[in-house]
Order: C-alpha cells, then sequence, then structure tokens
C-alpha cells in the first residue's frame, strides 16, 4: 500500500518540477525587457500562466549585449575611507548618500535636555550632537543618562534610554 502511494505521489508531483523550470526560464526572459510596463506585465502573464507573447505576434526576448572592458576606477579618494570617530560625528546628517557604510548605532550620555514650544525634548549629547524629539511619545531623561540611538526604517532614528525598552522618535539637528 505504501508503495503505491509513493509511486502516486511522484507521478503527480512530476508535471510540478517541470512546470516551475519553465516558469523560471519564463521569468528570466522577463528581466531582459527595458519598459517597466512591459516587462511587468510579462512577469503578470508568467504567473498567471499566459505565454509570453501573443500568438500572432512573433517576438524573440533577447538579452542585453554586454559592454566591453569597463575597468573600475582605481583613482577614487582615499579620503572615502574614514576613522569611527569621523563616522559617528556625521551620524544623522546624512540623507542620501547610498555608497557609505553607515553606523547603525550610537551610544552616548546626555549633558542636557530642554523642552521646545510644543513639549518635544531637544536633548544634547557629550559628543556635542544635538537631537530633537519627533512626535507625541513621552520619555522621562536627565543629566548623565546614557542613550542609545539606533537607525529605524526609511532614514528615522529612534532614542532609547539604557535600561529602558521604550523609545522616541528623534531627528537631529546638529
Amino acid at each position: 500500500m505504501k508503495k503505491q502511494l509513493l509511486s502516486l505521489l511522484v507521478l503527480i508531483s512530476a508535471p510540478t518540477f517541470a512546470a516551475q523550470e519553465i516558469n523560471v526560464q519564463a521569468l528570466q526572459a522577463c528581466s531582459f525587457i527595458e519598459n517597466d510596463f512591459n516587462r511587468l506585465l510579462c512577469y503578470d502573464n508568467t504567473v498567471a500562466g499566459k505565454p509570453l507573447t501573443k500568438p500572432s505576434e512573433k517576438k524573440t526576448l533577447t538579452p542585453p549585449k554586454p559592454v566591453a572592458n569597463i575597468t573600475p576606477n582605481v583613482s577614487a579618494p582615499v579620503a572615502a575611507v574614514a576613522t569611527s570617530a569621523a563616522k559617528t560625528d556625521d551620524f544623522g546628517l546624512e540623507h542620501k548618500e547610498a555608497d557609505e557604510e553607515k553606523d547603525t548605532q550610537v551610544k552616548a550620555v546626555v549633558t542636557s535636555v530642554e523642552k521646545a514650544a510644543y513639549g518635544e525634548l531637544i536633548i544634547t549629547l557629550d559628543n556635542n550632537q544635538q537631537w530633537r524629539q519627533i512626535g507625541s511619545d513621552s520619555m522621562r531623561l536627565k543629566e548623565t543618562d546614557t542613550v542609545t540611538i539606533s537607525r529605524g526604517v526609511f532614514n528615522s532614528f529612534l532614542l532609547r534610554k539604557e535600561g529602558q525598552n521604550r523609545s522616541i522618535r528623534v531627528k537631529r539637528t546638529q
């Protein structure tokens, strides 16, 4: 009985393996289409099981031609490699620099805490960075508290007091 079930399972699953391989090839063929709308349409049709082209049309998808002999710019400035102290000085000020590796967090001691007009906290750290609270969350901070500012999603920053699980959203002002 077990042998019959095993053979039946193999027969049933065999067409799905072949179909998956065809879909992978079709998806790779879709990746060569330059027009965004047509490429998305190709992906949608492939997943739905439709053919890549209409029966009346005979289009062939060809991969783009490789660019010959591109050599990297070896004479790039060596100043791009900075020390960790220089990286922490710019933490929170960089906005759209995608090429550099960014620190994920900074740990510092609070030197002063002020309140802004609408009750937001303005926090100055021992490394001369100044951060302003965004939003209406509350957190009690005092001088000599150790805080960690970590990078969040969409280039946002979260300030967390050491020993607490609560955090507030902040942005760097200086």
